[in-house]
Formats: structure tokens, sequence, C-alpha cells
């Protein structure tokens, strides 16, 4: 066989139904194809806090179409993963492309929302906080840790509030509560007994240097708890 055979040969075990692609996936390519990668790096964080454990919960509060769940399935020993977002489009293609066994996706508004009634290993939320209005801040992370074992970890994600300035049109209407590292890691430490912060420059994470930082990643480890012994 000559290159061109061996190479059709290949292609035609590796080739499967051709997938297109989301709204969401579709605008950030086109955009800036770098835009993709980052967003997939910030899921390679949540992945690499996963590793070395098995059976696990996880819940994706702001999944949009899911794609970073895709991958944390594909590489985590999940027993449940799921992704929930109110944009319909979103979960709708999640579900039509991605959703499997043990993977699936949720449309609506996870405000409240009891998914593993306190028994998730993990909760994933990135570049949700700062859709958030500041006065739902405290639901928000009550929806966190509601979702949460007294052990489990929650990764949050946002872009630096020292961004502002150079984010896109949409972003800044969209982006109604901004965060840096110190307020990040003050309101998490609200819930969270023991609280790690990090810088993220497109995919290359870091300590230190946070104003310099394009995204900061928050890793939030055992809930607090309210005197009397039962959890915020």
């Amino acid at each position: 066989m000559d290159a061109k055979e061996l190479w059709n040969e290949v292609k035609h075990q590796m080739a499967g139904e051709p997938l297109t692609l989301g709204w969401k996936i579709s605008a950030t390519i086109r955009n800036s194809t770098h835009g993709l990668l980052f967003i997939l790096a910030r899921y390679k964080f949540a992945l690499k806090m996963m590793a070395n454990r098995q059976n696990l919960k996880v819940l994706d509060l702001g999944c949009n179409d899911g794609l970073g769940d895709l991958m944390i399935w594909q590489d985590c020993q999940c027993e449940q993963l799921v992704g929930v977002d109110f944009d319909e489009d979103a979960i709708r293609w999640a579900n039509d492309n991605l959703k499997q066994e043990g993977l699936s996706f949720v449309q609506g508004d996870f405000m409240g929302m009891d998914v593993f009634s306190g028994q998730g290993d993990c909760v994933i939320s990135l570049d949700v906080i700062e859709h958030i209005p500041v006065e739902q801040e405290a639901e928000y992370f009550q929806t966190v840790c509601l979702n949460l074992k007294d052990d489990g970890f929650a990764v949050i994600g946002t872009p630096n509030v020292t961004m502002v300035p150079y984010s896109s049109p949409w972003n800044k209407i969209a982006h109604i509560n901004n965060y840096d590292q110190k307020r990040l890691y003050d309101a998490m430490s609200r819930y969270f007994e023991n609280v790690f912060i990090f810088g993220m420059n497109d995919e290359v994470l870091h300590t230190g240097m946070y104003p310099m930082a394009c995204y900061i990643m928050a890793l939030g480890c055992g809930k607090k708890k309210r005197a009397g012994g039962k959890h915020l």
C-alpha cells in the first residue's frame, strides 16, 4: 500500500458520524480558534483535580453545550456527570450529540437545584459567576454546596476583572459581576474550609502575579459548617 491507501484504511476505521457543532463552539471558533483551547484548558484543570479518584459524581453548573463535560467524561472515572444550563439550544444540542449512559444534560435555572442531595464529589462552574447578579451570589454558592459531600470540592473559574477593558462587546454586556483573585477568595472562603487560587494566561496555569492573569481559577475544599454543625 502507498501512503494514500494506508491513510484511507485508517480513516475508515477512525471515522464515525460527523458531528455538527453547537452554536457556542461554532461562535468561539469563528471569533478565535484559540478560545476553544482556553475553554478546554479550564476543564482540564478541573479534570486534574479528579485524578486517581473513582466513581465520582460531578455536577457542572452552567455547562452550555457540554463539550468540556464530554472531555471530563472521557478521561475521568465518573459514575455520573450532569451538566445544567438554562440555554435551551445548548442543552438540546448536548443531549442530541453528547448524552450517553452516565452523562446527561438538564435545561433549567440551576439556582437552588438539588441534583445530588449533598452526595456530589465535585461541582464545576466555569465562566458563570460573572453572569450572576451580586445579590444572588450567596444563593449561587449555596447551590454549589447543596450538591457536595462534606469532603467534596468545587472548581470555580472566571475572567479576571483586570481584563474588562479588553473584553469583547458582548462580554462587556453579559459580565455584570466581575472578580479579582482576592474577591473570589473571600467569597469562597465563606463556604469552604480551604480555598486555593490560581491564575491562567491562555492555557497556562500559575500562582502569583494575579493582576496579570487573564483568568482566575479557585479550588474550594471541604464545606464549612455553621454553629451547631449544619453546613452553610
